[in-house]
Parts: structure tokens; sequence; C-alpha cells
């Protein structure tokens, strides 16, 4: 007779072993499902990133994991339920790789997750503010070049992109060079474009793109005026680098009134001015000012007789050249920085303005107001161009650079002689009041003397350029040889206007270009960006 004891002990070992038997049976083994989390079947690799899976159900204990890229093994662990391997792109050869990862259970069986992805080089990583795009424009590229002109890759963007990551889909040296384009093509199909070559994969680098001011008119008030003749004028304007105007004033001295129309963004806090700033135009010797603090009273008149001269200096400058020149028209306006903080955030009055014939040699006269922090300038005589920071200084001597061009079959060759110039800019315009195209390019003028104009992708096919482009229609309207106050190549420019998308006279303190145009006038420098 058996004891309850021994009933019990045998009751259990017959519990112990069908417990057994049936988690054996229920799973066969079998070491779970591999779940790849980290990157999607298709997806462009260009930069360091982990392979990353989880192991989710099935036995851990015992089983293995194996991964393969184009089933070759590059890591094999133990089985703790996920895993995480840095990948380094650089270290492979570019275009469709296979990654594959296989459980294997104790008992031998396998469970494998594998999916497609492509390698590419990275060319540059673009940052991008909110609101970059503008709510005109129905379509937003940016495409890389090979220096031939040759096209690399291109994607569209759209307000929702903070970073862009532009890859050469093909094997790209760390020190070869590319082109780096945007175009923006509005509702009516006019595009606007930027293209900026000899770039590197490590110069910039990175580019970070500032928020463009769009301030509109928000706030219009008019104001009755006092002592104004009909042929009186002031002049005011008001600027952010690189933006729009921040006010506008008008004066009406037949409907005696005073208008002001203020301009914001509420993107922007520094937009609202502290002061509106006018004078009344004439020479030098007629000069009187005015400056108004924002916001005006709802019982404000502009009396004539409150415009004074205080703090007004009388200067002026000369221009000095080896050369001859047939166009004599000089133009020159001078702003101020009213306070520390509006030169911190590149916001400037407008404080003179001139325009008339120059012979080299004679001295040209200008007001300049000491009530204001600091200066900034701009000044084009003939084929000459140069802006700084700063009052303008007293002599300027033309550099001895001269510049022509010929242009057919979408290539731009150079006649350049003089060495004092360290970028060559381009535009190409339909010549338009209203263009269909403005296309601004930017390269280093040292080493390039012929320009194949990038090929333009199919994502811009919103535009109008991909047909005038096939068919050799665009036109050039103007070309640049540029010099820089501290900077002294191209690469150096790139670091310090390109790579954070800055006012080149903030951080340069001036520049200087000789200029071959279609037109009579100089429409000033090439802008570096195409957004407004």
């Amino acid at each position: 007779m058996v004891s309850n004891n021994s009933q019990i002990t045998y009751i259990l070992i017959i519990l112990f072993i069908f417990v057994s038997c049936s988690k054996d049976s229920s799973d066969g083994g079998a070491p779970g499902t591999v779940r790849i989390t980290s990157i999607s079947n298709g997806d462009i690799i260009a930069e360091p990133t982990k392979f990353t899976a989880n192991i989710e159900g099935g036995s851990i204990q015992g089983s293995t994991i194996e991964v393969f890229l184009n089933e070759s093994i590059i890591h094999t662990v133990e089985n703790k339920g996920s895993i995480s391997l840095d990948f380094d792109p650089e270290a492979y050869d570019t275009g469709s790789h296979v990654l594959k990862i296989t459980l294997t259970g104790k008992n031998g069986k396998t469970e494998t997750s594998e999916l497609n992805f492509e390698v590419h080089r990275k060319l540059v990583t673009i940052n991008l503010p909110e609101n970059m795009v503008n709510q005109y424009i129905v379509n937003a590229v940016v495409f890389a070049s090979k220096m031939n002109g040759s096209l690399l890759s291109a994607q569209r963007f759209t307000n929702d992109d903070r970073v862009l990551v532009v890859t050469s889909p093909q094997e790209f040296d760390i020190d070869e060079e590319f082109m780096l384009s945007f175009a923006l093509t509005d509702n009516g199909s006019a595009t606007s474009m930027s293209t900026h070559a000899n770039l590197t994969r490590t110069n910039p680098g990175t580019i970070n793109l500032s928020q463009p001011h769009r301030g509109e008119d928000v706030d219009t008030k008019t104001y009755p005026i006092i002592g104004f003749e009909s042929n009186d004028r002031i002049s005011s304007s008001n600027v952010h680098r690189p933006s729009k105007s921040a006010y506008r004033l008008d004066l009406d001295a037949n409907e005696g009134t005073f208008t002001v129309h203020l301009i914001e963004d509420p993107n922007f806090d520094v937009d609202a001015p502290e002061i509106f700033y006018m004078y009344g135009s004439g020479d030098a010797g007629n000069y009187q000012h005015l400056t108004l603090f924002h916001p005006l009273s709802s019982d404000f008149v502009l009396d004539k007789a409150d415009f004074v001269t205080d703090g007004l200096e009388q200067h002026s400058i000369s221009l000095n050249s080896s050369n001859g020149f047939k166009n004599n028209s000089f133009f020159m306006n001078v702003y101020g920085y009213w306070k520390e903080k509006d030169f911190e955030n590149n916001n400037f009055h407008l404080i003179d303005s001139r325009s008339q014939s120059v012979n080299l040699g004679d001295q040209v006269n200008y007001t300049l107001n000491t009530n204001f922090y600091d200066y900034r300038y701009w000044m084009t005589f003939s084929n000459y161009y140069a802006a700084g920071s700063g009052a303008p200084k007293d002599s300027f001597t033309i550099p001895e650079n001269t510049l022509d061009f010929t242009y057919a079959d979408n290539l731009v060759n150079f006649e350049v002689t003089g060495t004092d110039h360290i970028i060559g800019r381009i535009r190409l315009h339909d010549g338009g009041t209203y263009p269909i195209y403005v296309w601004d390019i930017t390269f280093d003028s040292k080493t390039i003397s012929s320009f194949p104009l990038p090929q333009l992708p199919p994502e811009m096919n919103e535009s109008n350029l991909l047909l005038r482009y096939e068919n050799n229609l665009l036109k050039v309207l103007s070309t640049e040889l540029v010099s820089y106050q501290g900077i002294a190549s191209y690469g150096e420019y790139i670091q310090k206007v390109i790579k954070n998308h800055y006012d080149p006279i903030q951080v340069s303190g001036g520049q200087e270009l000789i200029y071959k145009s279609t037109t009579p006038f100089h429409e000033g420098p090439i802008e570096d960006f195409p957004f407004q």
C-alpha cells in the first residue's frame, strides 16, 4: 500500500513532466520573431546610424542573433531580447544592400527578418527654420550636381521639413567639389534659384538657413501736417538683412497728410521699430532730420519746424582708378544702426542718399548723423560697387580687375584680368520687369574660368525652366568679381557667410566688386539664397 506522501510526490513528478512536455510541444522551441526597428525597407543611409531589432515571443534562453550584410556575417551575439549595432556607411560601397537578422533557437530552429536599403554619400546637411518657404511657393527643390553640371540628386521640401540631408547615390570623395542649388517656383510659375559651386563634403558640411523676414502692412495710419510746401520731400527707409522693410513713411503735402505704413512679422520680436527716422532731401547743407519714437500718439501732427540739424557732420569721399570709365553715374546710400541691439539684429535706417555724375578724383559730399550707434553703406560708380560696415572711408581705389563673358549652350566663359577677387557670380534673368526666372550662381573665381550651368532636375517640372534649359534659352544678365575685407578665400567665405546664412557685410566688414552687365544699371550684389 502506497502512503499519502508517496502519492503526492508521484503526482508532482507527473505534473512536472507534463508541463515540461507541454511547453516543448507548444512552441516547438521556436526562437521568436525578429522585428527591425531602426530602418525601413528602401531607406537611404548616408550618416552613421544604429541597426536595432526587437525579439518578440519565443524562448530567449540559449538562442543567438546573427546580423548579415549582403550574406556576410558582421555581428553575432547572445539573444537578450533586442540588439543594437553601430553602422557607418562610409565603410561600405554606395548602392543597394541587404540587412538580414537571423535568430537561432537552442534547438536549431531559425527566424529571419531582412530588408533592403541604399548607402549614399552625404554631401551636406541643411537646417531649415520654421516658415522658410513663403505661402506663394508651390514647389521647392534642393539639388546637388557635379562640377560638370550633371545631376547627383534632388528632393522637394516644404515648411514641414526641418532637416534636409543632400546625398550622392554614387561614390564621392571627401574633397571632391560639387554644386548645391535651391529652386523655388511660385503660383505664377516664376522661379527664383541659387547655386553655390565648389562646395565639399566637409565645407560647409552643414548649412543653417536664417528665418526670412516677410513683413506685411498690418497698420497704416494717416496724420495731419503743418508747414510743408508742395515741393517738399522726405526720405525714409528701414531694412532688416536678410529681409524686407519694417516701415514706410509717405508725405503728401498737397493733401496735407503724413502716412505711416508699419510692416510686421509675427515671427520676429525685433520687427516693430523703436523709431521712425526721416530727413529732408536736398544738398548736404539743407539736410534736416527728425526722429519719431514708435508708436505715435493718436493726436500726432507732423510739423516741419520740428526737423533739426543736431548731430550732423559733413563728410566726403573720392574715387580713384588707373582705368578710364565711360559711365560716371554715382549712387550711394548711408544707413545708421540706432542702437547696439539694432546692430546685432542687422536692423538699420536710411540716413543719406546720393545720386549724381562724378569724375574720378571728385569729392562727393554726404551728411552723417552722429546720433546713430553705427553705420553701413553701399555705393556704385560705373561698373564698380562697394559696401561696408561703419561710415564710408575718405577714399576708394577701384580694383584693377576687368571682366567680360560669353554665354552659349548653357556654358558661361569668363575673360578676367587682375587677381583682387575670390568670388565669381552669375545672374541669369529673362530681362523682364516681372522676371520669369532669376538664377544667382556663386563660385570660386580663382579656380573657374568656364562655368557649366547645372542640369535641372525633373522635380522642377512646376517651373517653366526645364524647356528653356534644354533648348539653351536662358539669358545671362550680369556677372561679378568680388573681394571681401577679412575673407581671404572662397573656402573661408563658405564658412563665414554661407554656412550660417549671414549678411556678408556683418561678418567681413566690407566688399568690393567689378561687374559686367547687359543692362546699364547694377541691381546690387547678387544674393546668396532665394528665400524671401
